[in-house]
């Protein structure tokens, strides 16, 4: 029977062991950007390095690099054969190589519409193995390839707002404001995959179909960028958490935390997406009574 209960808490983060090194807590890959889009890429690679993986490294299009290392210092960058300024097809054998010793992979922000984005989408729900968190223009490739993410031995997370999952349903988006919680679970166990489902209230559904509510958050973060924080955090946690459905519930609770505090410091109107990403060290550690909305 289908269960729905509110975030309330944090779930336990886990421990960092005195004697441990960087590959103890997970490698993760972002694959992300294009020309025009770099930021998205540059936001989700910093939200997953402040959400504890151990390494992280962004495979982007060639003409990015530059960008990238100049902008992310503590994470490494690969470069991927590129056309018209965005990943190439061409670049596919090479995708699969860079994902298949990664912990948790982050397909799609900021990475373009083109076709080629798509098949390579393709490739990776074929062949990896690991964890999958699919977001933004990853969606949007997904629309076509949806019956892979039946096959797939990946285990998947998508992290669609509303416009984006009417794109994969058909349904209109006040059709899915109306009934939040059975889009997010009808989907999650149609397709076996964990949902994350992105509103002024955001659900968090997983293959069985129970779904997890959060309420932290505030309308400062109806902005762009906001989406590719929570992505780059739950890839960091998928890398840190055992249970999916752990990990992307306290993604949606410390990115709305956050959210709240960068609120109380900036406010509505001036805070921004990167305000967050700076926030999430005192996100993690701040009490969550005051950040649960009324329900």
């Amino acid at each position: 029977m289908t269960e729905t209960a509110y975030i309330t808490d944090h779930v336990p983060f886990p421990a960092r062991e005195t004697d441990s090194h960087k590959n103890d807590y997970g490698k993760a890959g972002i694959i992300a950007g294009c020309r025009g889009m770099a930021g998205a890429g540059e936001m989700s690679t910093r939200a997953c390095l402040r959400s504890g993986a151990g390494l992280v490294t962004i495979a982007c299009a060639d003409c990015l690099v530059e960008v990238y290392e100049t902008k992310l210092t503590e994470a490494m960058v690969k470069p991927l054969p590129d056309k018209d300024g965005h990943i190439s097809s061409a670049a596919l054998r090479e995708v699969l190589g860079f994902v298949r010793d990664k912990d948790c992979v982050l397909f799609g922000p900021g990475i373009g519409r083109s076709p080629d984005i798509a098949e390579i989408l393709s490739g990776v729900l074929e062949n990896y193995t690991g964890r999958l968190v699919i977001d933004a223009d990853g969606l949007y490739a997904l629309r076509g390839l949806k019956h892979l993410l039946r096959q797939t031995k990946a285990t998947v997370l998508i992290t669609p707002h509303v416009g984006e999952m009417s794109g994969l349903t058909g349904l209109t988006t006040s059709q899915i404001k109306e009934n939040l919680t059975e889009t997010a679970s009808g989907f999650a166990e149609e397709y076996g995959i964990w949902v994350l489902l992105k509103d002024h209230v955001s659900a968090v559904a997983s293959p069985d179909g129970n779904v997890r509510l959060n309420t932290a958050g505030n309308p400062g973060m109806a902005r762009g960028g906001s989406g590719d924080v929570l992505a780059g955090v739950c890839t960091g946690f998928l890398c840190r958490f055992s249970d999916p459905a752990d990990a992307a519930s306290e993604a949606a609770l410390i990115c709305g935390i956050a959210g709240d505090l960068a609120a109380e410091i900036f406010g509505v109107e001036s805070m921004l997406p990167t305000d967050t990403i700076s926030l999430i060290g005192a996100a993690i550690s701040e009490p969550t009574a005051k950040h649960i909305k009324h329900k």
